[in-house]
């Protein structure tokens, strides 16, 4: 096949081509149901993951799909392509692969799940949450409660002061965070332990408890030039989980906590929660990062988004067209696009590998 033909249209069909592709190795899979929220047509929504190699392996690398749901098309087209084309574990070694890790965003083309929450910045304690007053002292300016020209046109010559006074990258900073005051807002990191938090730590638990060297990708796309790849470490320079990823990725390796990466430190995150979840594992992890459009496209497909489902609950005139647009700011539909990311993944999923022989 094509590389492109792997990149599913929507999610149920990821997920159908992804379990047919484990069921042709017979490979098996296991399915977790999310108890409450469903696709927009009324269907069940889950998480499925599945294991290539011995399960008793104490050396595994564990492949995320969907943490933020939209961005799934890109994980969701590598996990089934790698399985399509017959990915095996070397030596004393096995593949874990988390197939929608927020099944309700992907099936809605959305980046959050079903309660607007970031699953990226929800690994905090929700009692005492960080608190963000870059975020606050913008709120209304990073999501408007309408989208009328006027609006936008205030709300952006708020960022843009913001901006000027202190540098484009404190403004990201200050927007992407991660934020745990307004639940209508952008980057919410949720008032709770969402069911995604749950099941990773069930996957965890059920199939990497015993692994003493574990590597984790999590496939996201949106920030970078098109088609670009960077591997994002929130590890320092200098560190050992840091030294590690550059010696198995080289350039690509990007740390978001020196101010390397396309992205802004950030709060809460599955990255910083897979080494506390696994203490007795030495966890090299990074975020492939796939570049989609300029920031801000994807930015103001956010906002519209965000609109869309928090104050218009889902009904505007404009609603296929803010769907449309988010979809494109997190997957180029085109085959360029996808033979290109493609290629960078089947890349670092390879080199990942290559350092358990």
């Amino acid at each position: 096949m094509r590389p492109e033909q792997h990149f599913p249209p929507d999610y149920r069909t990821a997920r159908a081509n992804f379990i047919g592709a484990a069921e042709a190795r017979d490979i098996g899979t296991t399915a977790r149901l999310h108890p409450t929220a469903k696709s927009r047509d009324g269907k069940n929504l889950f998480l499925d993951t599945a294991t290539i190699g011995a399960r008793e392996a104490k050396k595994a690398l564990l492949l995320i799909s969907a943490t933020h749901g939209v961005e799934g098309y890109f994980g969701s087209g590598v996990q089934t392509g790698l399985l399509r084309e017959g990915l095996v574990a070397p030596g004393n070694s096995k593949i874990v692969m988390l197939h929608a890790l927020n099944p309700y965003g992907f099936a809605w083309d959305r980046r959050v799940n079903e309660d607007n929450a970031d699953i990226n910045r929800n690994f905090v304690d929700h009692k005492k949450p960080p608190a963000n007053r870059h975020y606050a002292a913008l709120a209304d300016a990073v999501a408007p409660r309408d989208i009328a020209r006027e609006t936008m046109t205030t709300a952006n010559a708020a960022l843009k002061a913001y901006s000027r006074k202190h540098g484009a990258f404190a403004l990201q900073a200050a927007i992407s965070k991660g934020q745990y005051e307004y639940p209508d807002g952008l980057y919410y990191g949720g008032a709770k332990e969402s069911w995604s938090q749950l099941m990773l730590r069930d996957v965890l638990n059920e199939e990497l408890r015993d692994v003493k060297k574990l590597i984790v990708i999590d496939f996201h796309t949106g920030l970078g030039p098109h088609g670009h790849g960077e591997m994002i470490s929130e590890d320092l320079p200098g560190s050992p989980a840091y030294r590690r990823a550059k010696k198995m990725w080289g350039e690509r390796v990007r740390s978001s906590e020196a101010g390397e990466s396309v992205s802004a430190p950030l709060t809460g995150t599955v990255d910083k929660a897979v080494p506390a979840f696994l203490p007795n594992a030495e966890v090299t992890f990074a975020a492939l990062e796939a570049g989609t459009l300029p920031v801000r496209d994807v930015f103001d497909a956010l906002r519209r988004d965000n609109f869309l489902h928090m104050h218009a609950k889902g009904k505007h005139r404009d609603a296929e067209k803010i769907r449309r647009r988010i979809r494109a700011a997190f997957y180029p539909d085109t085959p360029q696009w996808k033979r290109m990311v493609w290629k960078t993944a089947g890349e670092v999923v390879h080199a990942a590998l290559k350092s358990f022989e």
